[in-house]
């Protein structure tokens, strides 16, 4: 089926769609990705990113619109416009605003301030997210009955334990590592103490590729894992892979100041995206996970 027709069947609204210009895009390990250009009869040109994958992945493009569209109602970071998410010509599509980057390259004290005051204006004290949803294409358990007090409770059972269960069913740890993530899991009160008694929108799968600034140094971000949960939660994805620059940290302390201990408590976080990481793409994160759960049981 042409573009045209896909577009014709995904939006509509009895508009003839013509593609100017269509540009294959990297980064993602997922879905296929491209910018596309569009013109409608008599209007200017509009840009798209359009994702595409097999037809059952609907739901997780349902989902990451689902969290774009709230991360948007805080307005502290660019978030692209949700246009569409629909299944035609037997796949799935995801059609979004596209938001260029800057050729200078991420702005980091402008993302870190940006993010502080995301946290801010979103805290509260709920946890979860009324549906499950889905980091990377792994299922992220989110439904919760408690409230911020119950948050190390919700870590073990919500985001350890699963991807225990997941790599101990694939073999893909040995009874060594197993019995050391559970009492991970079984202390988690001891390794989350400190931490503050509010919770926060998260993102929840922010690393390098799902933030930038865009060419007038505004930061964006996209391809969201959301839920509400500790904002140091937040720092286990972008920790994951080597932090960000020293400007970006102090942006962040200076507007919104974490608890002493983050960087300690952090390690949780970073560990349930390193279980993630091993049992999406197996057994190269295997030691990483067993130096993680080392350090986490050492921080008594």
């Amino acid at each position: 089926m042409s573009p045209e027709k896909l577009l014709a069947e995904l939006m509509p609204n009895d508009a003839n769609y013509r593609v100017v210009s269509r540009k294959p895009l990297g980064g993602g390990c997922i879905s296929d990705a491209e910018c596309v250009t569009i013109q409608e009869d008599g209007s200017s040109q509009r840009v798209l990113f359009w994702k595409k994958n097999a037809a059952p992945f609907i739901e997780n493009f349902r989902c990451e619109a689902n969290g774009l569209q709230h991360l948007a109602e805080f307005g502290r970071i660019r978030t692209p416009k949700v246009l569409c998410v629909g299944i035609a010509g037997g796949q799935s599509h995801l059609l979004l605003e596209f938001i260029d980057r800057t050729t200078k390259g991420t702005n980091y004290q402008r993302f870190g301030d940006a993010l502080a005051q995301h946290h801010h204006a979103s805290a509260g004290n709920q946890i979860g997210w009324e549906v499950d949803n889905f980091l990377g294409s792994t299922n992220q358990h989110n439904h919760w009955d408690g409230d911020a007090d119950s948050w190390p409770e919700f870590v073990a059972q919500r985001r350890i334990a699963p991807q225990v269960r997941m790599a101990s069913d694939s073999n893909l740890i040995d009874t060594s590592l197993k019995n050391q993530l559970q009492r991970v899991i079984d202390q988690m009160d001891q390794w989350l103490i400190g931490r503050e008694n509010r919770t926060s929108l998260l993102h929840g799968d922010l690393w390098s590729g799902n933030f930038w600034s865009d060419p007038g140094g505004e930061p964006v971000w996209i391809d969201p894992a959301v839920y509400r949960g500790c904002r140091e939660a937040e720092f286990g994805m972008i920790e994951l892979f080597g932090g960000c620059a020293a400007s970006f940290y102090e942006a962040y302390h200076a507007r919104y100041p974490l608890p002493d201990g983050w960087k300690r408590r952090v390690n949780v976080y970073v560990l349930y995206h390193l279980l993630n990481h091993l049992n999406l793409f197996g057994a190269s994160y295997l030691q990483s996970c067993r130096d993680r759960a080392a350090a986490i049981l050492r921080a008594t």
